[in-house]
């Protein structure tokens, strides 16, 4: 503990936290070492998280730093606590995995590094984003019972949130890709009909609306880094 700074200062900034694994393993529950340590993911609709609506900040169970407020809480139906958006940008650190092939966006805390979940593309606004977070890997602190944490998060999130790009990216080439490759079966799909002398029904439209839709999602996620 530093001297001379109260808790207040000390939870408005991130302090790097590295410890052994075998630490970490006596620390942790082995479910919680799971997740947090083996980026693992818990059940859904395991965590008693989910059902937390009271004032305050839910907090990493590794190393104890701010993560999302219940304000940025909301019922996403995935059965996991979801958020639009982390206390700050500094709070969470953002990579992209290819465990399932497609590209995601890895959430980790940005204090301890411990594997916190992923984040995706179809949340609320203001971001329209989705944190999917793992309720074992996270505490809750009420704002009632720990006001030094409750304003140090304020205070944290004096400035609009905004969206990294590396939160962003993988969605918009992902999206972008899948939109051109629809785009490009629909005009394929009319020339070979039109060089056939036929007439194009509206079947033959169909790709089109992928297209759209896969490009109205990549347009969005360009346009939250603007």
């Amino acid at each position: 503990m530093q001297t001379g700074i109260g808790p207040t200062k000390l939870f408005a900034t991130i302090e790097k936290v590295e410890k052994t694994e075998e630490e970490w393993r006596q620390e942790l529950s082995p479910q919680a070492y799971y997740v947090l340590r083996e980026a693992g993911t818990e059940a859904p609709r395991s965590s008693e998280l989910n059902d937390v609506k009271e004032p305050g900040t839910f907090v990493c169970k590794g190393c104890g730093a701010p993560l999302f407020t219940t304000a940025a809480k909301f019922e996403s139906g995935s059965g996991w606590p979801s958020f639009y958006q982390p206390v700050d940008k500094s709070a969470v650190d953002l990579s992209v995995d290819y465990k399932l092939i497609m590209p995601r966006t890895e959430v980790c805390c940005g204090s301890c590094g411990g594997h916190l979940g992923h984040v995706f593309d179809d949340g609320p606004q203001p971001t329209g984003q989705r944190y999917c977070m793992n309720g074992i890997a996270m505490d809750f602190k009420a704002d009632e019972t720990n006001p030094d944490l409750a304003a140090a998060v304020v205070e944290r999130q004096s400035s609009p949130f905004k969206p990294t790009a590396e939160s962003q990216l993988p969605g918009i080439l992902f999206n972008g890709a899948i939109g051109v490759l629809f785009f490009g079966s629909f005009v394929t799909r009319i020339g070979d009909i039109e060089s056939l002398g036929g007439t194009p029904v509206p079947f033959d439209f169909f790709p089109v609306i992928p297209a759209v839709f896969y490009g109205v999602m990549a347009a969005q996620g360009i346009s939250r880094l603007l």
